[in-house]
C-alpha cells in the first residue's frame, strides 16, 4: 500500500479575529498535521499563551462538523489519544524569535491505519477551518502549515469524530450533560475549570457517571482525582519543556476511556439508544467541556 504526505497550506497567514478555510485532499486520510508559526512579543510566550491564539479548529464534511476543538483542547487530546506531548520549538525569550508548534488532527485511533480514517471524498466536500483570537499581546505574525497523510488505495471502515460540548455547572448538584447518539464512543475527554491545585480539593467536575437510556454504563461512578490519575495508562511526558516544567499540562483534563487497548472490545454503542448523559456532580459553578470521541462508519 502507498501513502502520500502532501502540503495543503504552506505558511499561510491568518489574521487576528478571522477564520481561514482550506480545502482538504480527496483520498482516504489518516490525519492532518497543523503547524502554527509565530513570533514572540517582547519575551517568551508560554504554551498556554500560544495555544490560546487558536480559538477554534474545525473540519467539516458537507458543512457538518466532524472535528471541533480549541487549540488548547487539541493539544491535550493529542497527549491523551496519541500518548505524547506536542512541544514548542525554540524555547527562548527573545523578542520576535521564530517559533512553532505542531498539532495532530487524528481521524483514527492509531495513525496510518488503512482500516480507520476518513474515506475517499469529493473535491470541496472536506474543509479545515482555523479561527484565530484577537489578542496579539503574546504572539503575533501567525501563519500555518497544513499537511495531510493520505492512504492511497485504502478503504477505511470507520473514522474518529471529535467535537466539543460546553456546559456551565450548578454547584452541589448533579448536572446532566446530553451526549450525541448514533455512533460508538471511543472516549469522553473532560475539562474541569477548577481542579485541586491550591489548598482546596474543590473541583468543578468533582464526581461523574455515564448513563445510557437511564441505565448506569461503564463508569458507574468516578472521582476527578482518580479519573485524572488514570491518564497514566495513556500519556508519557506530561509537561512542557519551558518555564512551566514540573507542572502537569493535563491538570484540568480527564478521560473516560472506552478503547484502552485501541481495539473495539470496550466501545460504547449508542445506535438505537434514546438518551446518553454524562452526570457531573459539581464542586462549584463553572464551565465544563466534554469532548466526545466517536467512531463513525464511512
Amino acid at each position: 500500500m502507498k501513502f502520500r504526505n502532501s502540503i495543503v497550506a504552506e505558511n499561510t497567514s491568518v489574521l487576528a479575529s478571522s477564520t481561514t478555510t482550506f480545502d482538504l485532499p480527496v483520498n482516504p486520510m489518516s490525519h492532518l498535521m497543523l503547524t502554527m508559526r509565530f513570533l514572540n512579543v517582547t519575551d517568551e510566550a508560554t504554551l498556554a499563551q500560544i495555544l490560546a491564539r487558536l480559538t477554534t479548529i474545525q473540519v467539516t464534511r458537507f458543512g457538518q462538523q466532524i472535528f471541533n476543538m480549541s487549540g488548547t483542547d487539541l493539544h491535550r487530546m493529542n497527549m491523551i489519544l496519541l500518548g505524547n506531548n506536542p512541544i514548542v520549538n525554540n524555547q527562548v525569550a527573545t523578542d520576535n524569535a521564530a517559533r512553532y508548534i505542531s498539532l495532530c488532527i487524528p481521524f483514527s485511533r492509531v495513525l496510518c491505519n488503512p482500516n480507520e480514517g476518513i474515506g475517499a471524498t469529493q473535491r470541496g466536500e472536506l474543509k479545515l477551518q482555523i479561527t484565530l483570537s484577537a489578542s496579539e499581546t503574546d504572539v503575533d505574525n501567525v501563519s500555518f502549515q497544513v499537511e495531510a497523510f493520505e492512504m492511497l488505495g485504502a478503504n477505511p471502515k470507520n473514522y474518529l469524530k471529535s467535537t466539543t460540548l460546553s456546559y456551565t455547572t450548578v454547584s452541589g448538584v448533579d448536572n446532566d450533560i446530553p451526549l450525541p447518539l448514533g455512533n460508538k464512543y471511543v472516549g469522553l475527554g473532560i475539562f474541569s475549570t477548577t481542579v485541586p491545585t491550591t489548598t482546596s480539593y474543590t473541583t468543578t467536575a468533582q464526581k461523574m457517571r455515564l448513563l445510557i437510556d437511564n441505565q448506569e454504563y461503564g463508569y458507574i461512578s468516578t472521582l476527578w482525582e482518580s479519573l485524572h490519575g488514570a491518564l497514566i495508562h495513556r500519556i508519557g511526558q506530561r509537561e512542557e519543556y519551558d518555564a512551566s516544567a514540573d507542572n502537569d499540562d493535563t491538570n484540568n483534563y480527564a478521560f473516560m476511556d472506552f478503547a484502552p487497548t485501541d481495539n473495539d472490545d470496550w466501545l460504547v454503542e449508542t445506535k438505537g439508544s434514546t438518551q446518553a448523559v454524562l452526570k457531573v456532580t459539581a464542586g462549584d459553578a463553572n464551565p465544563v467541556r466534554v469532548m466526545p470521541i466517536e467512531l463513525v462508519a464511512n
